[in-house]
């Protein structure tokens, strides 16, 4: 389903046709609240099965600005169910650790064991969520098991403007099509309060400015002071998926509640990434069992 439209966002005032593909300010309005949100229909919610039209959107917003919001498209109850049960890790996790979170800023995660309940096929083979990685990848993307818990926890601070991959070549004045694309499901809300990632559309297809943004992926505040930023507020049971050469940044929450996003990372077929490698996690027979195909062969799992 395209984007629906409605108010123009304050800050797109700044942005200009120079630097972005020419239908990208059809997604300019929007009735969502944030640049490149989209709204599934019931129909591709309840099949998981998306039309050719939203695909076509998903991919073109995706070029433009280096990411797409889909809104509330997991159930409720398997939100709460989730939440309940990470959040549950999370605080076991951290509670002997103050000293670690405290380092960390207040931005904590672990990653899952593999095992159920944290293979659920709604998280790591998720219909709508491979549909878009095939359309954008192509057909023999991969990813890589165990996934991520992100968490903004109270307290936490405004964290350095970033990048999680750069550019595979670059030193040519281009970018290429993605390579790396990072899919977050959110098991809260996520609102300016409680630290919705800010991120800077487009950036993606900025080439890095020198030497030092290469090796560190940082972003000098000269650099992305100049681009427009937008807060990735959305409701629970949204996924954001993002090429992950995008700007863009934790901010720090001022609520008294965990924030958390699971995050799941693909790869294009021909890329094998210098810190790529396999957990050494033994999946015990059930589980394996329970086991797609599909997901042994995208996460390429094997005894």
């Amino acid at each position: 389903m395209a984007l629906k439209s409605s108010k123009r966002h304050t800050e797109v005032s700044a942005l200009t046709t120079k630097n972005y593909h020419p239908q990208f300010f059809a997604y300019l309005n929007f009735e969502l609240g944030v640049m490149g949100a989209m709204q599934l229909n019931d129909e591709e919610k309840s099949t998981g099965q998306l039309t050719e039209q939203t695909l076509q959107d998903v991919a073109l917003n995706l070029k433009s600005e280096g990411y797409v919001i889909l809104h509330e498209v997991m159930p409720q109850s398997w939100v709460t169910a989730m939440r309940s049960l990470f959040c549950a890790e999370l605080e076991a996790n951290y509670r002997d650790q103050p000293s670690q979170l405290a380092s960390q800023n207040g931005h904590g995660g672990f990653q899952p064991p593999l095992k159920a309940p944290f293979l659920d096929p709604s998280i790591i083979e998720n219909e709508i969520v491979f549909q878009i990685l095939e359309y954008t990848l192509g057909k023999h993307f991969f990813g890589c098991l165990p996934y991520g818990c992100n968490t903004s926890f109270p307290g936490s601070t405004t964290q350095n403007v970033h990048r999680d991959c750069g550019h595979l070549f670059p030193e040519l004045d281009l970018a290429l099509p993605p390579l790396l694309i990072v899919v977050n499901i959110l098991l809260d809300e996520f609102t300016e309060s409680n630290g919705a990632t800010e991120i800077w559309p487009g950036s993606h297809r900025h080439i890095e400015a020198d030497q030092a943004e290469i090796s560190t992926l940082k972003i000098a505040p000269s650099r992305w002071s100049e681009h427009t930023s937008v807060r990735t507020t959305a409701p629970a049971g949204s996924i954001i998926i993002r090429d992950m050469r995008t700007w863009h940044r934790g901010m720090s929450n001022t609520t008294d509640a965990l924030r958390t996003m699971l995050s799941l990372v693909y790869y294009r077929q021909h890329l094998l990434p210098d810190n790529l490698r396999s957990s050494d996690e033994v999946i015990n027979e059930d589980d394996w069992q329970q086991l797609s195909e599909r997901a042994k062969w995208i996460y390429r799992l094997w005894k």
